[in-house]
């Protein structure tokens, strides 16, 4: 290691280079202590944490930039899922409402239904369910199921930057990335 270069420790589990053989990713912009992450602590961070979470860091709100690849056959496993109570009535919750708006949606088109009360269940399921939440939660539902058929890598940050510091200067890095950060 150079005398420049600080030693590396894992923001989770306080780990060096020195103490284990585990690799280290810089998923975001932090810096200092809490720079380096073990990829291990990193997933299973990722196992325990809320959805919002999963998808941006919460000191620097960069997006996290993960990376999908296709596991052999054999491999393939229904992953396991912890649902609480309340994550259950939320889902329960959320599908009643969305199958009421589809159905008052039709209503409407039979003409059954105003235009006003349409407009009234569109704006509450809009509000209720369709929030950045609760987006983020479905999402994470769908990389979990994606889990049991595909690895899940992260990438890099540091790798990035310099990938988009090569990048012509008329290519925006953000829209070939996904990498916008929250508006």
């Amino acid at each position: 290691m150079d005398a420049e270069e600080p030693a590396k420790y894992c923001k989770f589990c306080f780990g060096t280079e020195e103490d284990s053989s585990l690799s280290f990713v810089h998923p975001c912009r932090c810096r200092g202590s809490i720079h380096w992450v073990h990829h291990r602590c990193l997933y299973l961070w990722f196992s325990k944490t809320s959805a919002i979470q999963q998808v941006m860091c919460t000191q620097c709100q960069t997006r996290y930039q993960k990376q999908l690849t296709l596991k052999p056959f054999r491999m393939w496993r229904f992953p396991r899922f912890r649902c609480d109570t309340f994550s259950a009535i939320e889902i329960l919750a959320d599908m009643v409402v969305t199958y009421k708006m589809i159905t008052h949606f039709v209503g409407m088109l039979d003409g059954t239904n105003t235009i006003l009360s349409e407009l009234l269940y569109f704006f509450l399921w809009r509000i209720g369910i369709v929030s950045k939440g609760r987006l983020c939660f479905y999402g994470n539902v769908g990389t979990r199921l994606a889990s049991g058929i595909f690895r899940m890598s992260i990438d890099d940050y540091e790798e990035r930057r310099d990938i988009k510091a090569r990048l012509p200067s008329d290519i925006d890095w953000d829209e070939i990335s996904g990498a916008a950060g929250p508006n």
